[in-house]
């Protein structure tokens, strides 16, 4: 049976715009797993001050959105520029793990749910309250384990590290052992029809 691996960080401005696609490709292809794969964007000497990331962005957001018509919002770039918000992919992969641990069937929706809540809203990742709704959405009632916990963070990114995830998003289909990357792609129905071919 055939499943996508679907390297994803929820820091990733390019992860963000490549929803709508991922959402079509479940749309169309209900019988084909979905698995989230995650590898640390932003993780090790790369962890700080988020408003130190603020320039580069900016400047990706204007290629973002013209590739994908999506772009960070006003309200997650004013979060940015808090002195208090950190850059670390660890908090919020630690959350997505958490729910595919217990519902391995919502994983997809609910990393969408996190990565919309922070470009689209402003939504700081680092905070567990930020999760109690999305938690709720996604039906998942068990408490999140330690946001902060840096070896549990990196324990969510070894699978990700040891099948050769670098770079974000990154699709494959694996079929009979065998993977297949995918070219990026997103525009909703080019990218399902290049599943479609992929797992015909």
């Amino acid at each position: 049976m055939a499943e996508i691996l679907y390297g994803f960080d929820p820091l990733c401005g390019w992860c963000y715009g490549i929803v709508p696609a991922i959402r079509r490709v479940a749309r169309d292809h209900p019988g084909l797993p979905i698995r989230v794969v995650m590898a640390g964007l932003v993780s090790g000497e790369r962890i700080g001050p988020y408003r130190a990331m603020e320039g580069y962005i900016r400047s990706a957001s204007e290629r973002l959105r013209a590739v994908t018509g999506r772009a960070p919002s006003g309200a997650f770039f004013d979060l940015i520029r808090r002195d208090d918000v950190r850059g670390d992919s660890g908090p919020p992969c630690i959350a997505i793990a958490h729910v595919a641990g217990h519902a391995p069937d919502r994983a997809v929706e609910f990393a969408h749910a996190v990565i919309e809540a922070h470009f689209e809203q402003g939504a700081d990742l680092n905070r567990p309250e930020t999760y109690a709704p999305l938690l709720k959405a996604a039906g998942v009632e068990a408490p999140l384990p330690a946001l902060d916990d840096r070896a549990l963070a990196e324990s969510v990114w070894e699978a990700g590290r040891r099948i050769g995830i670098r770079s974000f998003p990154t699709l494959a289909v694996v079929r009979n052992g065998r993977a297949r990357v995918l070219p990026a792609e997103y525009d909703p129905a080019r990218l399902s029809a290049l599943v479609g071919q992929a797992t015909a």
